[in-house]
């Protein structure tokens, strides 16, 4: 059987599964008809044209150009989406915290404009994760909160494990990390044969149900948010990203390990929409018996993403979370009356070295 009719075999396949009240939005958010098959790329300098504004950056970090956006002034708060997904689903988000915060946002590695390692056998959830510690300690923050949704809040977690003296504070919105039932589009891009066709071909309308399937009501969709998701799974190496990704999630779902968020310092914040469908909220109790200093809010009628399908109302509950954090200290220069001290040897008590050649 040849490879065109293995691919058309495919889309049939995907059709009669899935059926097909996502075509209409995914063809208008094609570009072609090869991108409405799934079996083009969108370069990514059109990407990078639509998709970054005057507040995105890049910046190098273990071989990939890491996507971010800085605004705003004040105590500083890092932004963290869940796979498949790009900074862009925090923009209600950020736009009220950055009225009193410094929040940085970013495509997570392997999602966005950020994509993933040429290798795909380097990709997994200690890249991820490494890559984003490495990415903090290169933009150079010392202390902050952080917010994580999905998987970027699993890695969120572990780096407030792991890093208890710089997190101020913990957002955690239906994170993942505890076994589950897995959703179903993990379930059929990871089944034999098709996670191979997945590899080179994934029609936008699966991208697009899925996407309906995980906002509690589809009606807060936004028109701009579905084609966004289209968008991003068609920048190259994205399709087996996301097939590796399914595959990851997939085998850590399914087995009981030991996680360490018992140890987790930080004040943290659960949030979680009780209609997620990807991670059903049954699992937050098992995050409230872990974490021993949580508050726990839940939200009817909301999906797996509560940032994006009601940005207003969560980020005023995320909003008093974060009252009290204040501006983390930075060293100031010496006074007048120190330095006289300094140089008349006193035995002053300061984080400056002596002033030595004086």
């Amino acid at each position: 059987m040849t490879r065109s009719v293995l691919l058309c075999s495919f889309i049939a396949l995907i059709l009669l599964t899935t059926g097909c009240s996502s075509m209409k939005p995914a063809m208008k958010a094609s570009p072609t008809l090869a991108n409405a098959l799934g079996m083009a790329d969108i370069p990514l300098k059109d990407l990078k044209k639509k998709y970054t504004d005057q507040n995105s950056r890049f910046i190098e970090v273990n071989d990939l150009e890491i996507h971010y956006r800085d605004v705003g002034e004040g105590p500083v708060i890092v932004l963290m989406h869940g796979i498949m997904s790009s900074l862009q689903t925090w923009d209600g988000w950020s736009e009220e915290l950055s009225k009193n915060f410094r929040v940085i946002s970013l495509d997570m590695p392997g999602f966005g404009l950020t994509g993933g390692p040429e290798d795909i056998d380097d990709f997994n959830e200690d890249y991820i994760f490494n890559t984003f510690a490495k990415f903090i300690d290169n933009i150079e923050l010392e202390r902050f909160s952080m917010a994580g949704n999905s998987f970027g809040g699993y890695i969120a977690a572990r780096y407030a494990v792991q890093y208890p003296e710089r997190v101020e504070k913990l957002i955690l919105l239906d994170p993942s990390g505890y076994p589950q039932e897995r959703p179903w589009i993990f379930k059929l891009a990871t089944a034999p044969v098709i996670s191979t066709l997945s590899k080179m071909v994934q029609p936008p309308f699966l991208i697009t149900k899925n996407v309906m399937d995980i906002y509690g009501d589809r009606s807060r969709l936004s028109q701009d948010n579905l084609y966004r998701y289209v968008h991003m799974a068609q920048r190259a190496g994205a399709k087996s990203i996301y097939v590796k990704t399914m595959e990851m999630q997939s085998e850590a779902s399914t087995t009981e390990r030991p996680l360490p968020f018992a140890s987790i310092d930080a004040p943290t914040l659960l949030m979680w929409g009780e209609d997620d469908r990807w991670i059903p909220i049954e699992l937050a109790e098992r995050w409230k018996a872990d974490v021993r200093n949580l508050e726990f809010i839940s939200y009817p009628g909301v999906g797996h993403m509560p940032m994006e399908e009601i940005p207003y109302q969560t980020v005023q509950d995320a909003i008093v979370f974060l009252a009290d954090v204040q501006q983390a200290p930075t060293q100031s220069s010496p006074s007048i009356d120190e330095l006289e001290s300094i140089l008349q040897g006193e035995d002053f008590s300061s984080d400056f070295a002596p002033m030595e050649g004086l």
